[in-house]
């Protein structure tokens, strides 16, 4: 089934290429959204100030900027209210909790359920509830 979301856009902020490929593949292949891709959190924050976007999707553990800063930047006024979903390989509770602290909306694990990442951003995006 394809969620026409082609009205949203997706901010994918992760330096490995091949998870970065892996994540936004499925989520063309479900989801019918503007995705676009940043390799780092620097250049993501770069995007998020010259563009519009409607969720940010970011790794915790990134160069030159992290996902911890980026959610700070996000949440102390640059998109305040913007849905944030982190997807990183620190899964211990007190990394999901310093995730949530932060600001973000949900947190999921690597390797990532595609099911779930796409309940997730449809939760957040679509207006669906699972």
């Amino acid at each position: 089934m394809l969620f026409n979301l082609s009205d949203k856009s997706i901010l994918v902020a992760e330096d490995s290429s091949i998870m970065r490929m892996f994540l936004v593949m499925n989520m063309r292949r479900m989801l019918r959204v503007n995705i676009t891709e940043a390799e780092n959190g620097r250049e993501a924050l770069a995007k998020l100030m010259n563009g519009k976007f409607d969720l940010l999707l970011t790794d915790m553990n990134m160069p030159e900027m992290g996902g911890a800063e980026l959610v700070r930047f996000v949440r102390n006024g640059l998109k305040s209210d913007m849905p944030i979903v982190i997807v990183t390989t620190m899964g211990e509770s007190k990394d999901r909790d310093l995730g949530m602290r932060l600001g973000a909306n949900a947190y999921l694990t690597k390797p990532v359920d595609v099911k779930e990442l796409i309940k997730t951003i449809l939760n957040h995006l679509g207006g669906y509830k699972f």
